[in-house]
């Protein structure tokens, strides 16, 4: 239990604010709130002081003051921090919460670190039920800041059997970056689950209450995981107005925070392929062009009725592969941005903090974290013999199901991704060799030999 002494100030008391603010006083922290956009809805959870404003929040804490941040990412956040920054003093710890971009992170640690003011980027996955239960907390800033805060962080996470799933992924925005990778690869997954009830309705012509009682099946094994449940709750629930599955009534054009884009762009920066990540966010995006859509809606016929065990099975292991591939992309990218911003982060640590709390939670990331365990240097996941055996195990029923959904014109852009990335990591040779002939020819771009080290340019025949 946490001595009843320490103190937080906790900005914002929307959902999320509102969740943790409960789970931080029933730790035993004495809580002093502000809510900046107060109205008259605003709900106070129990054994949480309310301030009247920012400058009352900070003169009940007692120095070094921690005040975690709970406000919409962006300009709000450089707006509290303007406010808040005069009412601070050195040696203060500021926490920001929110799904910030890690590079904004990076301009407000520095700016705060010049008032010698410690500023953390918190990455906080989970939801609504993560922050009243218990998160994944992916922590970035000063070591020393971390340290202090430690009971708030730790107040917020959620345990995953004698361990907490909190940790320190280093300085600057380490922890909003990895949990920007987080929420890429829980595209990548909701994309695949889509995929596979798109195809059991359409190839294997099953009706929403069989689905869900496939998902429940298949939660039971491999693919349990948070993500799966939720997906089988959705095809279980009727509309309350018209009685129909509810997945018949709500429109296909998909949203998004933009944080999946965020995880493509910094990806590519790194030079790290996250090719069924980003289908996933392109994917989003294609479901909102309703004037292309409606310009070519004209379906194909399905081939033949493919609706038996077999290819039920073989949706089960395209899932089971496409999920694994988007964890491998995650957790390279994770990979090389540590090596690119020397930041400490482990692939095992991602994973253990991983299990419980956040969206992504799955058993698939105990087997992660042991393969990161037994070689944390992996140039990629899919390399470690156990989950080469997984995916060896699926791909045939992979394979099967994508030239099945090709053949029917159904799209499935996260599956096929998954393959062809998986593909072209087994190819001695890939098609870039004609890429890398043609940017010589057209461009003078150079190109490298197999045969000996350098670049090298070709006098190409002149092009009529």
């Amino acid at each position: 239990m946490t001595d009843q002494t320490q103190q937080v100030g906790l900005v914002g008391l929307g959902t999320m604010g509102r969740g943790l603010g409960h789970a931080l006083a029933r730790a035993g922290l004495s809580v002093q709130a502000c809510e900046p956009l107060s109205g008259e809805d605003l709900i106070v959870p129990d054994g949480v002081a309310l301030a009247g404003d920012l400058t009352a929040m900070v003169a009940a804490l007692t120095p070094p003051r921690r005040v975690l941040l709970m406000v919409t990412a962006g300009d709000p956040v450089d707006a509290m921090i303007e406010q808040l920054t005069p009412l601070l003093d050195p040696n203060d710890i500021l926490l920001d919460g929110g799904n910030s971009h890690f590079r904004d992170t990076e301009r407000r640690a520095a700016a705060l670190a010049d008032r010698s003011i410690r500023y953390l980027g918190v990455g906080i996955s989970g939801g609504e039920k993560g922050a009243r239960e218990g998160a994944s907390i992916m922590a970035g800033g000063p070591a020393d800041g971390f340290d202090e805060a430690r009971d708030i962080l730790e107040a917020l996470a959620a345990e995953d059997g004698a361990a907490l799933c909190c940790a320190h992924m280093g300085p600057g925005g380490a922890g909003h970056f990895v949990k920007m990778v987080h929420n890429g690869i829980e595209y990548a997954i909701m994309q695949s689950i889509a995929e596979a009830w798109f195809l059991l309705r359409g190839l294997a012509g099953l009706d929403e209450p069989a689905i869900a009682r496939h998902f429940r099946g298949w939660n039971e094994g491999a693919l349990a995981s948070a993500l799966m449940e939720i997906a089988a709750t959705v095809l279980e629930t009727s509309d309350p107005e018209t009685g129909a599955p509810i997945l018949d009534v709500i429109h296909d054009a998909a949203d998004q925070t933009g944080t999946g884009r965020w995880m493509v762009t910094e990806a590519m920066e790194l030079g790290v392929p996250v090719p069924t990540i980003a289908e996933a966010v392109a994917a989003r995006s294609l479901s909102g062009s309703s004037e292309a859509r409606a310009a070519l809606g004209a379906a194909r016929d399905k081939p033949v009725d493919m609706g038996d065990d077999g290819l039920i099975a073989a949706i089960g292991d395209a899932l089971l592969g496409s999920i694994v591939c988007a964890y491998a992309q995650g957790f390279a990218t994770i990979r090389a941005a540590a090596a690119r911003y020397d930041w400490p982060v482990q692939g095992a640590t991602v994973a253990r903090i991983w299990r419980k709390g956040c969206i992504i939670q799955s058993r698939l990331l105990e087997p992660i974290a042991e393969a990161y365990d037994r070689n944390p240097d992996l140039a990629v996941l899919l390399q470690d013999e156990a989950i080469a055996t997984l995916i060896t195990d699926a791909e045939e029923g992979w394979r099967d199901t994508v030239a099945s959904a090709v053949l029917a014109g159904l799209p499935v852009p996260a599956m096929a991704s998954a393959l062809a990335y998986l593909d072209a990591l087994r190819s001695d040779r890939l098609w870039t060799t004609l890429t890398q002939a043609q940017r010589d020819l057209f461009g003078a771009h150079t190109y490298r030999r197999t045969d000996r080290p350098g670049r090298f340019h070709t006098n190409w025949p002149e092009r009529e």
